[in-house]
């Protein structure tokens, strides 16, 4: 039998082929049969599976099926069925045969058969012996259905099988109760080699029912690497019998045959695992059962199975476990060792099954580079899995952080495998998640150190990424932001800034600002000088002059978005109510970040001037506002505010928006929601205090035309002047209109603190 790589047919009505029961000669007379067998009884080996000179032969690695005949001479197939034939008692055959002119009929379709011509007509003087053999009970069933399980190898006669009834007959057999084991097993290879790449064949199997029946044979250890073939070809790239099959629960009875360990070192073991994946492909939860997963996975741990079916079991786990329902089961039932268990066994022969997850005395299992990218892609897909199922929060219920599990992941960390360094930053990135267990990770057990020495070491990109996922979880409760910048992790990172691999950009800027987010004394460190040296050019930078740096020359909008939200958070923290017991020292501090970093607004004007993320507009006004209240900080927000988008932004935020002419005629806008309405007046109330603010530190050095605008800016326009029609009329002579006076706001009122919320 032969794999088939056909395109799928529509699919169409099933209908039920009647057969009459089989007579009792058909009856099983062995134990050996379906109907007396234990499942758990160990499986034959293929060659105790042979009748006469029959072997079954796959080739897993091809993911194909083949069925081969020992290398005995073997007559041609007419020629062997009127041998058979002529052994039959006239009773059983029920009808006068002339057997002389039938053995001339076959003769003639044997030599056609070696010129390449298939007589289809000898083939159906067949059907009518094979419906009376039938009927009438013949002994000789199992011998002729033998000899065309043997012809249906030949790709040329499938589409005849199927034209003349062969195929339809032997559907029916299988479809019947109580068959001899021996007709029952070549009537399999029969169906399964008639449907090798013959869309056409398999349709016949679905529309006349045979698939429960075929799937029912998998309860027959013995039929096992036969049957698991065969529903394999009918089921290779043909949906319709996908559906029928997984309908009829052949997920069950693999999963089945997994958990007895029917099918553990079985020839057949790759074809369940692609069967497996059918299955999976019309995925229905109802069908397959709960311990689905843990069944595979288990399998895949017996030591006596080989790479590729290894591999194969673990791609099965891993396309189920894509489902909430199976990452669930694995958790709620205690079972995420086993991933855990499969991924440190993978480096070593010689791990532990007794200490599955120790990471002791690795002894490297695979030389071969092939090999080796094998297995660490089947870890990769198990690290993948464990990361969904780590992120529930069921998860850190089940393992606090004095559990054996993750007492193993910490040792993790610190092992030379750079896979389980990862999976062990996923898995405790994600139980990173409170307050209470972050402060007791990074206080306690100062888990934070060997991250750290990991992104000044580590080359690996996956470990880089997972390590910086894993401290920006741990930056985030304020307990825990002067550890790390003890811990030197602002200078860790810096080297990733100007690196060349966008994620690792974007997750240590992103890191950074997390550190610095409320805590003064990491902004210091964030302010400091490159180089002790005075003498040294670099003494008069800092780390955030190289975060400048990076916003002036990257097109990465997500990286600079994240530089901006930095430069709002220093902004922030340094004029919140009591920023620094110190004032002097405060003053010190925002005396260097404006005199060292006079771009320092370009970021905050990039913020104003987008429009995409409304929350990050705000943020950016918000830290404009703070940012003109001190005379230096008002001269680098001058310098940007010249700048046409965001003058025109100032303009529309504290005007309101007005529609082109094209859109105030006969058009419909959604109506604002509530917190759309909330949020833009809190942006109008801060960019008023910008203008104030930059008006009285300011306003003296302004051209008087920029100031005029300003001015009408406070005392306010109706929202349906154009911004054009505002530049002429603030460049209009004084006509003399009498000017509203407004009262000057304490600064503290307008400008609302909007804390930022980070989502994990």
């Amino acid at each position: 039998m032969e794999a088939s790589s056909s395109i799928s047919t529509a699919v169409l009505p099933l209908m039920a082929t009647q057969y009459p029961p089989p007579p009792s000669s058909y009856a099983s007379k062995s134990s050996s049969t379906a109907s007396s067998r234990s499942a758990s009884d160990k499986p034959a080996p293929a060659s105790q599976l042979e009748s006469d000179d029959l072997a079954v032969e796959q080739g897993l690695s091809r993911l194909t099926v083949s069925d081969t005949i020992t290398a005995e001479k073997k007559k041609p197939m007419f020629s062997a069925l009127g041998v058979i034939i002529r052994q039959a008692n006239p009773r059983e055959l029920g009808i006068n045969v002339d057997l002389d002119q039938l053995r001339a009929i076959f003769e003639r379709a044997d030599q056609s058969d070696q010129h390449g011509y298939k007589d289809v007509e000898a083939l159906g003087s067949l059907q009518g012996i094979l419906d009376q053999m039938w009927w009438r009970g013949s002994e000789l069933m199992s011998a002729v259905a033998k000899v065309l399980a043997d012809g249906s190898r030949d790709p040329t006669w499938r589409m005849p099988f199927g034209e003349i009834g062969i195929l339809d007959f032997f559907i029916g057999v299988v479809s019947a109760n109580n068959i001899q084991h021996d007709l029952l097993l070549h009537s399999l290879r029969l169906i399964g080699n008639s449907c090798a790449d013959t869309d056409m064949n398999r349709q016949r199997v679905v529309s006349r029912n045979g698939l429960p029946h075929i799937i029912r044979c998998l309860q027959d250890v013995s039929l096992i690497d036969v049957a698991v073939p065969v529903l394999f070809n009918i089921c290779t790239d043909f949906e319709p019998a996908q559906q029928v099959a997984t309908a009829n629960f052949l997920c069950p009875a693999l999963v089945n045959l997994l958990r007895n360990r029917a099918a553990v070192g079985s020839p057949s073991l790759g074809y369940i695992c692609r069967l497996l994946d059918f299955t999976m492909e019309q995925f229905d939860a109802n069908l397959c059962p709960d311990n689905t997963v843990e069944v595979i996975l288990r399998a895949a741990s017996e030591p006596d199975i080989n790479l590729d079916e290894r591999t194969s079991l673990v791609n099965a786990a891993a396309t189920y476990l894509k489902h909430e329902r199976f990452q669930k089961h694995l958790l709620t039932e205690n079972l995420v060792e086993i991933p855990l268990a499969l991924i440190a066994r993978s480096y070593s022969a010689q791990a532990p099954f007794s200490a599955p997850l120790s990471v002791a005395n690795m002894t490297p299992t695979v030389q071969d580079p092939e090999e080796e990218a094998q297995i660490a892609a089947t870890r990769g897909l198990l690290i993948q899995s464990l990361s969904d199922i780590s992120a529930f929060p069921e998860f850190a219920g089940s393992f606090p952080l004095d559990s054996p599990l993750i007492s193993s992941l910490v040792a993790w960390l610190f092992v030379p495998q750079v896979q389980l360094q990862t999976c062990a930053c996923i898995i405790l990135g994600n139980l990173a998640r409170s307050d209470a267990v972050c402060q007791e990770m990074v206080q306690e057990r100062d888990i934070h150190h060997p991250l750290i020495a990991k992104l000044r070491q580590s080359t690996d990109t996956q470990v880089l990424h997972s390590t910086l996922g894993f401290l920006r979880n741990l930056a985030l409760p304020s307990e825990n932001k002067d550890e790390l910048g003890e811990a030197e992790i602002i200078p860790a990172v810096s080297r990733f800034w100007d690196g060349t691999v966008p994620q690792l950009r974007f997750g240590a800027v992103s890191l950074t600002r997390q550190v610095i987010n409320g805590s003064v004394t990491n902004i210091e460190r964030l302010l400091a000088p490159l180089s002790p040296d005075p003498e040294s050019p670099a003494h008069e930078r800092t780390y955030l002059s190289l975060l400048l740096s990076l916003f002036e020359k990257s097109d990465d909008v997500p990286t600079n978005v994240e530089v901006a939200r930095i430069v709002a958070a220093v902004c922030r923290c340094l004029n919140s109510p009591g920023a620094a017991s110190d004032p002097e020292s405060l003053n010190g501090i925002l005396h260097r970040f404006y005199k060292f970093h006079p771009t320092v607004a370009r970021p905050l004007s990039m913020m104003v001037s987008q429009s995409r993320w409304p929350v990050i507009r705000s943020e950016g006004w918000f830290a404009l506002a703070l940012m003109a209240r001190s005379r230096e900080g008002s001269t680098a927000v001058s310098d940007v505010i010249q700048q046409v988008e965001v003058f025109g932004s100032l303009v529309e935020t504290v005007m309101g928006r007005v529609a082109p002419e094209d859109e105030r005629e006969g058009s419909e806008r959604e109506p604002e929601s509530e917190q759309q309405k909330i949020m833009k007046a809190k942006d109008r109330d801060n960019a008023r205090v910008l203008i104030s603010e930059l008006l009285k530190n300011r306003g003296e050095d302004m051209y008087v035309l920029r100031r005029d605008v300003f001015e009408n800016l406070l005392r306010g326009r109706k929202s349906s002047v154009s911004l054009q029609d505002l530049f002429v009329r603030v460049r209009s002579p004084n006509t003399g209109e009498e000017k509203e006076q407004e009262e000057d706001e304490d600064d503290e009122d307008e400008v609302e603190d909007d804390e930022e919320e980070d989502e994990e």
